[in-house]
This record gives C-alpha cells, sequence and structure tokens, in this order.
C-alpha cells in the first residue's frame, strides 16, 4: 500500500502552516545533514519562515559554504570540517555520543566560537520544538473542547 497522493496547494490556516513549516524545516535540515555526513558534501540551506524569520543550516558553516559558491574561498585544501576538540561531528556520532559531548579542553579559539555558535542553533532548536509543541497541545485542547 503506498503513500496517498495529496494535492500541492498553499495551506491557509495560519497555525497549520507554521507547524508544516517546522516540521518541514527540520526534515530538509536533518536530510542536507545526512547527505554532508555521508558523502563529505559540503552544503548551505537557507529558508525564511511564512513570519519573515530566517533559519539557517550550514556544513560546515553556511558562510564557508556560501563563500566558496561566490568563490571568495582561495584555500580550499585547508579548510577542516567542524572540528569540535580533534573529533569530527561524525566520529562522536559513531563513538556513541552527541558532537555537544565532544571535550572542549583542546579546542581553539575558532573552534570554541564555531562551537558555540552551534549550541545557539541547538537552543533555538529546542525553543521553537517546544513552541511547535505547545501549539499542537494547544490546539488539541481547543479540538477536544469543541467536541464535548
Amino acid at each position: 500500500m503506498g503513500r496517498k497522493k495529496i494535492e500541492i496547494r498553499k495551506i491557509e490556516k495560519k497555525s497549520s502552516l507554521k507547524v508544516t513549516f517546522s516540521k518541514r524545516r527540520t526534515g530538509l535540515f536533518k536530510k542536507a545533514d545526512d547527505l554532508c555526513v555521508l558523502c563529505g558534501a559540503e552544503a548551505a540551506v537557507i529558508v525564511f519562515s511564512p513570519g519573515g524569520r530566517a533559519f539557517v543550516f550550514g556544513h560546515p558553516t553556511a558562510d564557508a559554504v556560501i563563500d566558496r559558491f561566490l568563490g571568495r574561498d582561495t584555500d580550499t585544501s585547508s579548510r577542516a570540517v567542524a572540528i569540535l576538540g580533534g573529533c569530527g561531528r561524525a566520529e562522536v556520532k559513531e563513538a556513541g555520543g552527541f558532537w555537544w559531548d565532544a571535550p572542549i579542553e583542546n579546542m581553539g579559539l575558532n573552534e570554541l566560537e564555531q562551537f558555540k555558535g552551534s549550541l545557539e542553533k541547538l537552543r533555538e532548536k529546542v525553543a521553537d520544538r517546544v513552541e511547535e509543541m505547545t501549539l499542537m497541545m494547544v490546539m488539541e485542547s481547543e479540538s477536544s473542547a469543541w467536541k464535548e
């Protein structure tokens, strides 16, 4: 049994639009991350929400990928994938941990700044997910209130 074919059209209901955008954005960023990790690719994705807020994914960073695309990257041989204390994200995953568990004692200033930026992005994602789940719970409680 295959998936049900749906008509592609703009979602009119604001709350559904926000929830769908958040879910699709997360899926898109996950696919981009998988592509980068599995194939060693460098990718950048910039998405603007219906509210006009920008969301960015980049591996190793969005700036590095954009600079390379625009031809501003002159030293490609020395560019490294985001290294966290000598341990790349893929290596941390294989070791059974998470990238945020990487030791910071041996990181240089540039690596620490990159790590800090990654943690801030993670914090934003968590806050967005909490907001999304709260919105979904409110919608569910409202729909169940209408049924009663």
